[in-house]
């Protein structure tokens, strides 16, 4: 009888699994440890430790177990399979790709490495070929509304817009009710400025698998926009802190509506909040003993007000210090900020800092460092013991001549204190700065300069570098 066949090792495997799948992963190790030593050998051993090495996070130990199986089975698909997964785990994605696309030239119709292919090469800002692994998925999926919805958004990346519109709404007849495939539609529609109409898409927010929106389970009703002049409101912040300055240009329109209005908002933006007209009263920390009558999330006033794109308040400034923003000076003081907050899973938005340096060579202009959180580099004003909370980046804001930034809280922040702002976006740049245009209804102090698919910063620099020159000079 060989080892594999062995009844005390078989035993010891369902005894090992059993206790791996309900998350008993010590005894599970202990199992396999005992089987290990008595049948070093044996291939099952091998697979269900790299099974538990998987579940562990112990990636190198995984990756150990997946090499002795495939040195045993070169052809094992998932195995490789398994190897790729574990290389991404450690961030080394080009490995990972070796790994699948071995996989899926034993199994071509692996649907679910053609899938992993597909994101990995995205990650790496891949896009056709990420665009061809998604199609490969589709082939062997057709009614698999994700695979479709995957497939958009590579193609809405590559501003391949009819053919992510099609993706999407073959997305949406395969599956309608699914949050995923509406936030799509959403944002194909915020791009292209469908407004009013997109803002009643943009709710799906609150069901979405990774959603930033929290559910306070407020018993009070959401407000819809009716007016109520003996009632109090509670406008509360959702997502990012460029988010709640982006939309606290309605509190004004809001007050009309509302006898009181309470913000409720994370504490670094409270003090610069109590600036804007139209707020009563501004809170850090929710309790029930908070007195409203009606709410509602700041993200959905503008759906509310049923805005387009033209009805957007854009009166700036509406928050901050205003004595020199809206004015025009010469050009000798710029705060730059390149880098975000390392929130989102797939960071398009961040700059590195040294495609900054052909730009603060020019020793005419005071460089000014605007990341509170990083430290400053050579050359650049430091101003980290100073931007304590929004207000005082305001102020230090509110002392220069311009702001060169990618899209984050300080571009925001900048905008709607009606500063000049230069905001950098990356070839697939959210919603709300639309698709092709330099200028942005929600801010009309700021210029937008956009990187292509498939262009180098350095090319969007070099731009920059130029239309600085020439202003300073014009």
């Amino acid at each position: 009888m060989s080892e594999e066949n062995s009844p005390q090792l078989t035993d010891l495997l369902q005894q090992a699994q059993a206790a791996r799948l309900a998350n008993q992963l010590d005894q599970a190790a202990h199992l396999l440890g005992v089987a290990f030593e008595k049948y070093p050998d044996a291939l099952p051993v091998a697979k269900e430790l790299a099974l538990l090495h998987q579940q562990r996070g112990e990636w190198p130990e995984a990756r150990d177990c997946l090499e002795l199986i495939l040195a045993q089975e070169p052809q094992n698909a998932q195995a490789l399979n398994a190897l790729g997964v574990a290389w991404q785990a450690q961030s080394d994605l080009p490995k990972a790709i070796e790994c699948w696309q071995k996989a899926v030239s034993i199994n071509p119709e692996y649907a679910d490495v053609w899938q992993n292919i597909a994101l990995a090469h995205e990650h790496l800002n891949q896009l056709p070929e990420a665009i061809a692994a998604h199609q490969k998925v589709v082939t062997l999926r057709p009614q698999d509304s994700q695979a479709h919805r995957l497939l958009g958004m590579a193609q809405l990346d590559y501003s391949l817009l009819p053919a992510a519109n099609q993706c999407f709404e073959r997305a949406l007849e395969l599956d309608p009710n699914d949050p995923e495939n509406i936030w799509q539609r959403f944002f194909i529609r915020a791009l292209v400025g469908d407004f009013p109409e997109a803002w009643q898409d943009y709710e799906c927010r609150f069901d979405l698998q990774n959603r930033t929106t929290p559910d306070h389970g407020f018993t009070q009703p959401r407000w819809l926009g009716e007016s109520l002049p003996e009632k109090t409101i509670l406008l509360h912040s959702e997502q990012g802190f460029g988010d709640t300055i982006q939309m606290a240009r309605y509190a004004p329109q809001v007050a009309k509506q509302i006898g009181k209005v309470i913000l409720w908002t994370p504490e670094p933006l409270a003090k610069l909040m109590k600036t804007v007209e139209g707020i009563d009263k501004v809170i850090t920390q929710y309790s029930p003993a908070t007195q409203f009558d009606v709410h509602i999330p700041l993200m959905s006033l503008p759906g509310v007000f049923q805005d387009s794109l033209e009805s957007i308040p854009t009166s700036t400034p509406y928050l901050g210090p205003s004595s020199l923003c809206g004015k025009i000076h010469p050009i000798k003081k710029i705060g730059i900020s390149w880098a975000g907050s390392g929130n989102q899973p797939l960071d398009r938005r961040s700059v590195p800092f040294e495609q900054f340096q052909p730009l603060i060579q020019d020793d005419s202009i005071q460089w000014h460092n605007l990341q509170y959180d990083t430290p400053t580099p050579t050359g650049l004003i430091d101003h980290g013991t100073e931007m304590t909370n929004f207000a005082a980046t305001a102020d230090v804001i509110d002392s220069l001549d311009l702001i060169i930034t990618i899209d984050s809280a300080i571009a925001h922040l900048a905008g709607a204190m009606g500063k000049p702002v230069w905001i950098i976006l990356n070839f697939a740049a959210d919603w709300r700065w639309g698709l092709d245009k330099n200028r942005t209804p929600w801010y009309p102090s700021a210029r937008l300069f956009r990187q292509a698919p498939d262009q180098p910063w350095s090319s969007v620099m070099a731009k920059i570098q130029t239309t600085l020159h020439a202003q300073k000079n014009g």
